[in-house]
């Protein structure tokens, strides 16, 4: 009993020599009821180490997959959006394809070109009233010519190409000659020459020509021809026209 004793003491004095911090005993179940608290403690505190370690890993995983299902549904809608638009894309390229091709059928389908000669005897048009008229026509596609009255009225707006050519007969005496060529009643373009006087009664033409630019209606027509009756012209004295352009107005 003796010696159970002292050994107690032994060892508790050995404890309270130790290390600064450590429980006091006073008996061995003691120490060890406080060193299993202590181990206790540290493992609680290991628990809540881990516990917070698997809670931040447990917040990472979820806003991870929050951010994947926003990823995923940005990633919807733009696939949805450039789908769209690719679509919108289409159609404009196929509209304006079709319109191209419509444009060009209409092109194809409406020719508009004439040429008439051999001016007919209705004086010297020398009015702007009194246009020129024809006795031949050689090309009349699109009918816009009329033999008539010698004028041409637009079918189909665009830009139109129009050319006079005057040829004066040999051994009739002119001064000089010239021709306008009328838009709507308005003067464009005239073709006109005046030669030496020792020329006067020998042969000789002129030429002029305008690009106008019509819509449908619009009359062009040759007159105001000074001193130039039909009777002093030659046959091949012409003129011509023809739709070189269509233009939507």
């Amino acid at each position: 009993m003796l010696l159970k004793y002292y050994s107690v003491v032994i060892l508790c004095l050995s404890v309270v020599n130790g290390e600064p911090g450590e429980p006091k005993c006073f008996s061995r179940f003691d120490y060890d009821e406080k060193m299993l608290m202590k181990q206790l403690r540290f493992e609680d505190k290991v628990q809540k180490f881990e516990d917070f370690i698997n809670g931040l890993k447990a917040r990472e995983e979820k806003e991870k997959e929050e951010r994947s299902k926003l990823f995923a549904a940005e990633l919807e809608k733009y696939k949805q959006e450039n789908t769209e638009e690719i679509n919108r894309q289409k159609t404009v390229v196929s509209e304006m394809i079709e319109n191209m091709v419509n444009s060009k059928m209409k092109l194809q389908n409406k020719v508009v070109a004439f040429t008439a000669t051999s001016p007919a005897d209705s004086g010297s048009a020398n009015s702007i009233a009194n246009s020129m008229t024809f006795t031949t026509v050689i090309t009349n596609e699109g009918n816009g010519f009329d033999i008539l009255t010698g004028k041409f009225t637009c079918p189909v707006s665009g830009l139109y190409y129009f050319s006079l050519h005057i040829t004066k007969k040999k051994s009739t005496i002119v001064n000089e000659a010239g021709c306008f060529i009328f838009l709507n009643g308005t003067k464009t373009v005239r073709a006109y020459v005046d030669p030496q006087i020792d020329a006067d009664n020998g042969s000789y033409g002129v030429s002029n020509s305008v690009y106008l630019k019509l819509k449908v209606g619009d009359v062009v027509s040759i007159a105001h021809c000074f001193q130039l009756p039909s009777s002093r012209l030659e046959t091949w004295t012409s003129f011509s026209g023809y739709l070189e352009q269509q233009v939507e107005y």
